[in-house]
């Protein structure tokens, strides 16, 4: 079956307008709405998978490729999974769910923007219309004091990077006289100026921001710890997943030929980043505070895999961003779970988890390890692809580094283990209750861990093949 690759933007687009009206003229919003939403989106999921195709719209400056192709079926994929487990579980009114399944569709569709952009214009406006929807996601439940924190400094950050961003692709502008992507690596040849030099590092820290990388990452803990917990699940995975494509975007073709300029600050980046993350995550007591910095962290073994060639690097990141969609939501889902049941984001609650609710802590123990990188679990493979891709180039202190990191951090995590196995749980607590959405997300996410842990092949050699055609030669 053939469709325009733009399908899937405007579907979208009917989906929010649907939302909104279900919203309105519905005798019982909630439920019409979340019909709505899922139904829609499942459709959306399908047109994403068969709108395969090279096209240009708009004189090149939108496209559908090899790196767009996956990463809107990681938007798509992220945002169903994210919207399952709000259903039961939003700390808000029911009359504000249809406001939130339109701010995640809202956000989903600046990110689609995004991914497919090769303009500087029509990117910030796609990188804009997602991040003004999720600061507004991150403060929704009003009567928390924490979640309008996060909202605040969410938007507080996020307005610092977005103005040095918008600087440095001003500067790239003055200096290319252009907005096209092609162009701009046209125009500034293999040895950049001062201001475009100086456009460069503004933009790699407006990118940093998007993708949690060390410095640019201080508002992700008080921001993932505040905000409700699928919107944390949704940010960590999707706006994670598209900041790393816009990055792909320019930095390996916009900015290719001056890869001597910037490899070393990404190289720097990966290090601290896998660093900071794994080393701030152990002291950590909440639930969601871990697994903000294991986010973190795993944005450094991306950035090492991004590191690799243009082809066998973008290969091996959308890889893993598929392996973490699936990992990570089914970690923050786990989550979601028993902070519903039990009212508690505390680490310590979790002891003697196992007996309380043995499906539950087995998926939150599958979910962990293939974070960690433990076969056959799809983490394990995919941090073999990223170690691959930069060992290509030689990064071999990098490859030694990262997989130190991950030994650090399956400290940590064995740590959560450690309570939900062997420690006992508090006198008088009984099973708990996970409702159907969420039982379904767990179940699905864990079974596709497992697979792209155990026949990874396919998918991998799948986006290789797309890939490889938006970066032809090594």
């Amino acid at each position: 079956m053939n469709v325009a690759p733009w399908c899937v933007e405007l579907a979208t687009s009917a989906l929010l307008v649907l939302v909104l009206l279900a919203d309105l003229i519905a005798p019982h919003g909630k439920k019409i709405v979340w019909v709505c939403f899922l139904a829609g989106s499942l459709v959306i999921l399908g047109l994403a998978v068969i709108a395969r195709g090279d096209a240009f719209l708009l004189g090149g400056s939108y496209a559908a490729d090899g790196i767009s192709w996956p990463a809107k079926i990681l938007i798509v994929l992220g945002t169903i999974l994210t919207g399952a487990v709000s259903m039961d579980s939003l700390p808000i009114r029911e009359k504000y769910h249809g406001a939130y399944a339109a701010l995640l569709l809202a956000a989903s569709l600046g990110m689609m923007v995004l991914v497919s952009s090769r303009e500087l214009v029509t990117m910030y406006v796609g990188l804009e219309t997602s991040s003004v929807s999720l600061y507004g996601l991150a403060a929704l439940a009003k009567k928390d004091a924490f979640s309008l924190e996060a909202g605040i400094k969410y938007l507080v950050i996020g307005a610092l990077s977005s103005g040095l961003l918008l600087y440095g692709l001003a500067l790239v502008y003055v200096a290319a006289g252009t907005t096209s992507l092609d162009g701009i690596r046209a125009a500034l040849g293999h040895a950049p100026g001062p201001l475009p030099a100086a456009g460069i590092i503004l933009v790699l820290l407006g990118v940093g921001f998007k993708i949690t990388m060390v410095p640019m990452h201080v508002w992700t803990p008080d921001v993932y710890q505040g905000a409700p917990t699928p919107v944390s699940a949704f940010i960590s995975v999707v706006s994670k997943s598209a900041g790393f494509v816009f990055a792909v975007r320019l930095f390996s073709l916009a900015f290719a030929d001056l890869r001597p300029a910037w490899e070393p600050i990404f190289m720097a980046g990966a290090f601290l980043t896998m660093t900071v993350g794994n080393l701030a995550a152990i002291p950590q007591s909440s639930a969601k505070r871990l697994l903000a910095y294991s986010s973190i962290s795993q944005a450094g073994y991306l950035l090492v895999g991004f590191l690799g060639t243009p082809s066998s690097g973008t290969s091996a990141v959308l890889f893993y961003l598929f392996v973490y969609t699936l990992a990570n939501v089914a970690a923050f889902s786990s989550v979601i779970a028993f902070s519903s049941a039990t009212g508690s984001d505390r680490l310590d609650d979790y002891a003697g988890l196992a007996r309380r609710s043995p499906l539950l802590a087995l998926v939150f123990t599958f979910s962990l390890l293939s974070l960690a990188g433990i076969p056959p679990l799809g983490g394990f493979i995919g941090k073999v692809y990223l170690f691959s891709a930069a060992m290509e180039r030689g990064y071999l202190w990098l490859v030694v580094a990262a997989a130190l990191n991950s030994v650090v951090s399956l400290y940590y995590y064995l740590i959560v283990l450690k309570r939900m196995y062997i420690t006992d749980a508090p006198l008088g607590a009984g099973p708990l209750r996970v409702s159907f959405p969420v039982k379904a997300v767990l179940l699905l996410t864990t079974v596709g861990t497992f697979w792209l842990g155990i026949l990874p092949g396919p998918l991998m050699r799948l986006i290789s093949e797309v890939s490889s055609r938006a970066f032809p030669g090594p």
